[in-house]
């Protein structure tokens, strides 16, 4: 039987093991941004996961949840540039905060999280469901763990994981209101927004850890 949370060492775990995932989808990330930006999307996520992993090995032991997810947004977001490294490195020092004073991560923080990175996205990006970005993942994730009955991690990272990638998919049929992309009109029909589905294979990648960890 699954653990029902996650500690300060075990989440510093996962984010590596993330970071691993999402390094190596490099290809895919870029050939996705080819399509609608500037191609970089891939390298961008695998200079930040970079910067995460590296940041993570060298932190301190005691380290509780919010300081690894702060470190780990605040090294993303320094070595990056572009709007994905302010928004992929703010939704993580969001979580943080959102986790201050916790011991574990369990459902109820699970829930925290996505809505402080949903909540820190609309701040920043003045997005809103439904415009061709990464928001459109991650609002699909929360509103599914909102409304889950579900009330173990490991549970509502899956379904979190699997709204998120339905999100991303969706976005192939939306015109794009934000950023460089919006220039290119109907062009960004039938091409999923990167940024969304990065975030798709971050939780997929946090699911994945949660099931094959050790009980």
């Amino acid at each position: 039987m699954n653990k029902i949370g996650m500690n300060a060492q075990e989440l510093r775990l996962c984010l590596e093991f993330v970071a691993e995932t999402v390094i190596g989808e490099e290809s895919r990330l870029t050939s996705l941004d080819s399509a609608i930006g500037d191609g970089d999307h891939g390298i961008t996520m695998r200079i930040g996961f970079e910067a995460i992993k590296r940041k993570l090995s060298s932190l301190e032991e005691t380290a509780d949840l919010e300081r690894v997810f702060d470190q780990a947004g605040k090294s993303f977001m320094g070595a990056t540039g572009g709007a994905i490294g302010v928004l992929l490195g703010s939704m993580l020092t969001a979580s943080g905060k959102a986790l201050s004073g916790s011991a574990e991560m369990g459902a109820a923080e699970f829930k925290r999280v996505l809505e402080a990175m949903e909540s820190s996205l609309i701040k920043l990006g003045k997005a809103k469901p439904g415009d061709k970005t990464i928001l459109d993942a991650v609002h699909a994730a929360c509103e599914t763990v909102t409304n889950s009955g579900q009330a173990d991690l490991l549970s509502l990272c899956k379904i979190a994981a699997e709204a998120a990638a339905k999100g991303a998919e969706n976005t192939a049929s939306m015109l794009c209101a934000r950023g460089r992309a919006s220039r290119l009109g109907d062009r960004v029909l039938g091409h999923p927004d990167p940024g969304a589905v990065s975030f798709s294979i971050i939780l997929a990648a946090m699911a994945k850890w949660l099931a094959d960890r050790p009980d």
